[in-house]
């Protein structure tokens, strides 16, 4: 994938294109993640929504279609199916495959597959945020935002859906993004959770906040400190001007008689 948005061989139509195909599958993303909310806190049976299974079929069809034109468009093509045999994997409608076979399912199991799709959504956001942007580290930086925020959202659903029966801490989806929250920068939370998977996402969070909280504040010092070097070399480059002129004019100046 990445090898052809950043292809130098590729025309300006062709990664226009393929930016424009890669939108709308963060739009459609998006939209996805609308009804799993929707569905999260309405509390909304999984197997019910048949519109979402309709959704979700398509939109994984436009991940096939985006996929497929990225191949074509590689220059290795071999080179781009084994390095994006993941994401291929990912974009393939594994919801509706099951339906269709009559493979049964826990209803926590079918709600976590549902966030499969949006693993390609992340990878392709990065992709464009890295494309779009001349300076490397605003599209770290914009990438590390993204995941905070992804990892917050998505683990105060996964923990709302798994705790809100058993918790009684736990009365509203509201209530789950409280504690996700807090986890994710190790400050703790009243609420303790009882299931296992509760627990692990409660030492997932607080892992992730150990270690992405760190990489935020050497990236604010290292931005901080490149402005100053920036804005350093800038003033001696102008005074060094200033200097060469100064010399070069005493120098051509005839003395006086």
């Amino acid at each position: 994938m990445q090898a052809t948005l950043y292809d130098h061989k590729l025309t300006g139509g062709r990664k226009l294109f393929i930016t424009i195909l890669h939108l709308l599958v963060l739009a459609a993303s998006v939209l996805m993640i609308i009804f799993i909310t929707r569905e999260t806190i309405d509390n909304v049976s999984f197997l019910s929504s048949r519109s979402y299974m309709r959704f979700q079929f398509w939109v994984c069809l436009l991940f096939l279609f985006d996929i497929i034109v990225e191949w074509f468009f590689a220059p290795r093509k071999w080179h781009y199916l084994v390095s994006n045999l993941f994401f291929i994997f990912i974009s393939i409608p594994w919801l509706n495959i099951i339906e269709a076979t009559g493979i049964h399912l826990s209803a926590q199991m079918s709600y976590l597959m549902r966030f499969v799709p949006m693993i390609r959504a992340g990878y392709v956001l990065a992709l464009i945020s890295g494309a779009l942007s001349s300076n490397k580290a605003l599209s770290m930086m914009a990438v590390y935002v993204i995941w905070v925020i992804a990892s917050v959202y998505f683990g105060s659903l996964v923990f709302f859906v798994e705790e809100h029966y058993l918790n009684p801490d736990v009365g509203s989806w509201w209530s789950a993004l409280w504690w996700a929250s807090l986890n994710i920068t190790t400050v703790g939370c009243y609420i303790t959770p009882v299931t296992a998977t509760g627990k692990v996402l409660a030492i997932i969070l607080s892992g992730e906040g150990l270690m992405l909280f760190p990489v935020f504040t050497v990236y604010v010092t290292n931005a901080v400190v490149g402005s100053q070097k920036s804005s350093f070399s800038s003033d001696s480059s102008a005074s060094d001007d200033t200097t060469s002129q100064s010399a070069t004019s005493a120098t051509t100046t005839p003395p006086n008689s």
